[in-house]
């Protein structure tokens, strides 16, 4: 399905399914569970790792109801110069017609450009109350998206 300009709240949630930020964007695709949406940061910047994230950057942004993590396809403000790939590990998101709503379990992955990634936020993972099944899943899900980045087989083509 086609989904054109129809806008949709992403509703990011931490791991213990507190609201951390809400804001609307553009359903690109959606498809066998998954959702393709398309957002405008829209906060001062921020850096994570050697990324920064500024103000009118945007992202394509991947979520799914059956795996463990989402996928953000960063841009640089206006351009279509992509500036790095963000990997947050989470709990399947759950849609609505009008939302979607991810819970963050701190595990990320930031890939760049030339390839090279960069493991983040493992000493907040490793605080988080989780049992043991969810940490496999976590390491796993970590894993299964390696592969993606290293076979070029990520969801982002928008038709």
């Amino acid at each position: 399905m086609k989904a054109g300009a129809r806008m949709i709240q992403v509703n990011k949630l931490n791991a213990q399914g507190k609201l951390v930020f809400t804001y609307p964007a553009r359903l690109v695709r959606e498809q066998d569970g998954t959702r393709l949406v398309e957002g405008i940061f829209n906060i001062e910047s921020v850096a994570v790792g050697k990324l920064h994230f500024r103000r009118g950057d945007h992202a394509l942004e991947w979520y799914s109801e059956r795996h463990w993590y989402n996928l953000l396809q960063v841009y640089e403000q206006d351009s279509r110069q992509v500036k790095a790939w963000y990997c947050n590990i989470s709990l399947p998101a759950i849609f609505s017609r009008s939302d979607i709503r991810w819970r963050d379990l701190a595990l990320d992955l930031l890939v760049y450009p030339d390839g090279s990634m960069e493991l983040l936020d493992q000493d907040e993972f490793a605080e988080l109350e989780l049992d043991w099944q969810t940490r496999t899943e976590c390491w796993r899900a970590l894993k299964e998206v390696i592969r993606l980045f290293k076979e070029n087989s990520l969801p982002f083509q928008e038709g």
